[in-house]
C-alpha cells in the first residue's frame, strides 16, 4: 500500500510527514529547484520508507532576492527554515536514530550545522550534489563522514575537493549533471538512479550494523 503523508505545519514552514510509528526518522531537505518529486528524493523517499524510517520533507519557500545574500548567510537562513521543525519532531516521539538527506541547497544546513553538532540521537548524513566549490563548505566536510554523491559534469564538481574527502563514501558519477542526470540520455539517467539508490541502501543499512555494533 503506498503511504500517503500528512501536510502538517510548524513555525510556519509547512512539511509533509509520513508516519510509519516507526523508532527511526528521516529529515529530507530539497534544492531551490530539485523539489521531492524529482527522481532522487522522490525515491530516496521510497527507500527510506522502505527501511522503515518515518520521513519528514521540510517545504521551505525562499524569494529570489534571499538568495542574494552571502552563502553563509543563505545556509543559516534554511537552516532556520528546517531546524524548528527537526527540533519539535525529535521532541514528540523517543527516536533512536535520524538520517538527513539534503540536494544541493538542502546539503547546506546538513554540512554547516548538523555534522557540526553532537546529535540528539546517532545520525548519519546523506549530501546530494553538496556545493563543494564553496570553500567552507569544504572546510566543514574534512574529517567528517557522510553518503555523497556528485556527478563530474557538476559545476560544483572538483577532482581536488573529492581527494580531500577520503572519510566519506564517495559515489561519482561520469558525466552526471548537478541533477544527477545525464544530459540527452534518458534511459542511462534512470540506470543512474537506480544504482545511486542501491547504493545508498547498502550505505544505509551497513552504517546501520556498524553504530550498534559500536555502542554495544
Amino acid at each position: 500500500m503506498k503511504i500517503k503523508p500528512r501536510k502538517e505545519q510548524y513555525n510556519d514552514v509547512t512539511y509533509n510527514y509520513f508516519d510509519l510509528k516507526s523508532n527511526k526518522v528521516c529529515f529530507m531537505f530539497s534544492g531551490t529547484g530539485y523539489t521531492f518529486e524529482k527522481p532522487l528524493l522522490y525515491y530516496s523517499t521510497q527507500l527510506m520508507l522502505e527501511l522503515g524510517y518515518d520521513v519528514v520533507q521540510v517545504c521551505y519557500v525562499f524569494a529570489q532576492k534571499q538568495f542574494e545574500q552571502e552563502p553563509e548567510a543563505i545556509s543559516a537562513m534554511v537552516y532556520n527554515a528546517a531546524n524548528p521543525i527537526v527540533e519539535y519532531v525529535l521532541s514528540t516521539k523517543p527516536y533512536t536514530e535520524a538520517v538527513y538527506i539534503g540536494k544541493s541547497l538542502g546539503t547546506l544546513p546538513i554540512t554547516d550545522f548538523y555534522m557540526q553538532q553532537s546529535p540528539p540521537v546517532p545520525s548519519r548524513y546523506v549530501l546530494l550534489t553538496p556545493l563543494l566549490s564553496l570553500e567552507y563548505v569544504m572546510k566543514n566536510l574534512l574529517g567528517k563522514q557522510a553518503f555523497l554523491a556528485i556527478g563530474t559534469a557538476d559545476p560544483h564538481y572538483s577532482k581536488e575537493s573529492l581527494e580531500q574527502l577520503s572519510s566519506h563514501e564517495l559515489a561519482i558519477v561520469e558525466n552526471a549533471d548537478h541533477s544527477l542526470e545525464i544530459a540527452n540520455h534518458t534511459v542511462e539517467s534512470m540506470i543512474l538512479c537506480q544504482s545511486l539508490l542501491t547504493g545508498l541502501k547498502a550505505y544505509l543499512q551497513q552504517e546501520y550494523r556498524n553504530l550498534f555494533q559500536s555502542s554495544s
